[in-house]
């Protein structure tokens, strides 16, 4: 039996291959659609018998309709079954968005009992989940769905401040280090009325509020704000997940799990054990849509991808 696990059309490209129930190989792509190269290894195992989607195109065109992306929701050229019919056709099963990621990291890990927090920009409609693995099986525990998104949030200010959202966040990382945080944090603290409950859909860009930038002092002074409220919301869904799971063992995933500066400052102390992948984000989730459906925990590792898989203790 060999099973595709497939993430493309969305931020970067990956292609897992299982054979007989274990992952066989896992390569990224350098787009957003899988290369021929990676195609054709992945066939040199064999043609897949199923396929398994990162997650729910109909779902996700729902929540473009809402954001008003009327170009994306009548683009059905980026619907999987049409999609991979061009590479090849196998039946294909859907996976929630953030199942995906949840699944690849708690069937990777180490731990029977955990805490898992998925924290990313944007998918469907979810942007935040909980969940509590145990003996082999994932029950999401509490969420949050669009624009409520903690990712947005980032990537919204990473773009104000003239880079590339979904790519340079962490240069906004490394400008708050040399900034004053109290300059611009209850302009950028206001947006928040709770735990990452938002006032304002940062989807939209930050256009609600003029933030007075002058120097590279400012931005970095805005960066040093944005980056503290971020920590602060951390803090708060880390503390909900440790509440809801009374484990102190976590699995950390989605892209907000990049945020090198947060996981030191706030994660680590919270967690006495922790999981994630290097690349927390939707590159793995083509692994962790296959291991959602078949809840297979995935330690051993052909092709050198061990090395691509650590614990952070």
């Amino acid at each position: 039996m060999i099973e595709w696990g497939v993430n493309a059309l969305n931020h970067g490209s990956s292609l897992a291959v299982f054979k007989d129930g274990s992952l066989w190989s896992n390569q990224a792509g350098s787009s957003d659609e899988l290369d021929s190269k990676i195609i054709t290894d992945a066939l040199h195992v064999g043609a897949p018998d199923r396929i398994f989607w990162y997650e729910r195109p109909w779902i996700k065109k729902a929540r473009q309709l809402r954001a008003g992306q009327w170009h994306r929701v009548l683009d059905m050229s980026v619907l999987p079954r049409k999609y991979m019919k061009a590479q090849h056709y196998a039946p294909i099963t859907y996976t929630p968005h953030h199942a995906s990621h949840a699944a690849a990291g708690y069937y990777t890990s180490p731990f029977n009992h955990c805490a898992i927090v998925v924290l990313d920009a944007i998918g469907e409609f979810e942007c935040a989940t909980i969940w509590e693995g145990k003996q082999g099986e994932m029950r999401k525990v509490w969420s949050r769905s669009y624009p409520n998104s903690l990712g947005l949030f980032y990537s919204a200010f990473t773009h104000a401040l003239g880079m590339t959202p979904i790519q340079d966040e962490y240069q906004l990382q490394q400008m708050s280090e040399k900034g004053n945080p109290k300059i611009f944090y209850y302009k950028v603290k206001k947006y928040f009325t709770g735990l990452l409950e938002l006032n304002y859909n940062f989807h939209k860009g930050v256009n609600d509020q003029k933030f007075y930038i002058d120097s590279i002092e400012d931005e970095c002074n805005l960066a040093a704000a944005v980056q503290l409220v971020f920590e602060e919301q951390i803090a708060l869904i880390m503390n909900k997940a440790k509440e809801l799971t009374n484990s102190d063992c976590l699995v950390y995933m989605g892209g907000c799990a990049m945020n090198s500066k947060a996981n030191k400052k706030i994660v680590e102390p919270m967690f006495e054990y922790r999981w994630s992948l290097p690349n927390p984000g939707d590159p793995s989730s083509s692994i962790g849509a296959v291991l959602y459906h078949t809840k297979q925990r995935e330690q051993k590792y052909n092709f050198g991808v061990a090395k691509h898989i650590e614990i952070r203790v």
